[in-house]
């Protein structure tokens, strides 16, 4: 090869890693994701599955909370009788509820697990996408234009003061919800309420083969000697009521047996008074609000699972970050 040819070669090859190696150290330093742990600037991202996989290593709790998006509405740093890490997240299913567990459940008093009403195995699987990522993978992301995008996006978000999509204990920041669905929107309120009518008209009760992801997460704590509670969130009171004195009920009665011989502890408030209509978004009816979600919480749950801890021995209980005594309750139903 003539000597320009070679020298022109060496400085396209040159200048393409220069840029390369720029654009994954960039990537690296902003970590949009949160992957490897580095972000200092704010989630502004939809990655909570790779961020709080990252926060809950570092954030100190003795207690879990996973599930959905109703979860993730929870704030964790306003529930009582444990210091809560919320690792939910938007369309968590059972298989990614199982999965978190079983990576970054280990020294937790306690693990509460969100369970919408009817819910089942997801189709199709996705795998453990929790698992330890492989060299292929990190470097995908590090020299990923998309990453460059979310990079650039997590600066100009930080800058311009807008807050972080989620909080240090893996709550959601809700101030972007209510700005768009806590005010007046009739069309949207009735559409939505419509099409949950109709998909809970359809409900048939799954075997219990077709939750073994939940007995598969239950076996799992048991043997960490971490006490596990579901909690099965309110219905809408509109599609409550729209459900009672229809056949279809009884499937969801069948459902709640089934789940009750799963979990050790269940509080189920699905058909609850929880499911009043001002304790959800004015436009969105799927979701609770927070000050909802804490007060169902201390109320309901959170003496559970304190009873529960103190029927537990000693000797079988995990480390906790947090030691407490809790108070004497009288005994709860399973």
């Amino acid at each position: 090869m003539p000597f320009p040819a070679r020298r022109f070669v060496l400085l396209v090859l040159g200048a393409t890693f220069t840029v390369a190696g720029g654009l994954a150290l960039l990537n690296y330093a902003v970590d949009p994701y949160n992957r490897f742990g580095h972000n200092r600037l704010g989630v502004y991202i939809s990655a909570e599955r790779e961020a709080k996989s990252m926060q809950v290593r570092h954030y100190p709790h003795n207690a879990l909370l996973l599930g959905n998006s109703r979860m993730a509405m929870v704030p964790a740093g306003r529930l009582s009788g444990f210091r809560f890490f919320n690792g939910a997240f938007g369309g968590g299913t059972a298989e990614e509820v199982c999965y978190f567990a079983e990576h970054f459940a280990r020294d937790e008093e306690v693990v509460v697990v969100g369970v919408d009403a009817g819910t089942a195995d997801p189709a199709p699987l996705k795998g453990d996408i929790f698992a330890p990522a492989d060299y292929t993978a990190i470097l995908n992301n590090l020299l990923n234009l998309q990453t460059v995008e979310y990079s650039v996006r997590t600066i100009s978000e930080h800058w311009s003061g807008h807050p972080s999509s989620l909080l240090a204990d893996g709550s959601f920041e809700p101030t972007r919800w209510f700005e768009l669905y806590d005010r007046e929107n009739a069309a949207r309120l009735d559409w939505e309420l419509a099409e949950m009518k109709r998909e809970s008209e359809r409900f048939a009760c799954p075997t219990r083969d077709r939750m073994s992801f939940y007995v598969r997460l239950t076996d799992c704590l048991r043997q960490r000697g971490i006490i596990c509670l579901a909690v099965v969130p309110p219905l809408h009171e509109a599609v409550a009521q729209h459900l009672e004195g229809l056949p279809v009920r009884a499937a969801y009665q069948a459902w709640a047996r089934q789940l009750k011989s799963i979990f050790p502890y269940v509080v189920d408030l699905s058909f609850s008074s929880y499911g009043a209509a001002d304790g959800f978004f004015k436009a969105d009816p799927k979701h609770f609000k927070p000050d909802t979600g804490v007060r169902m919480f201390n109320t309901e749950v959170i003496p559970v699972a304190l009873e529960a801890l103190r029927r537990q021995p000693a000797r079988s209980r995990p480390p906790s970050s947090s030691p407490k005594t809790p108070p004497s309750l009288p005994a709860t139903s399973q």
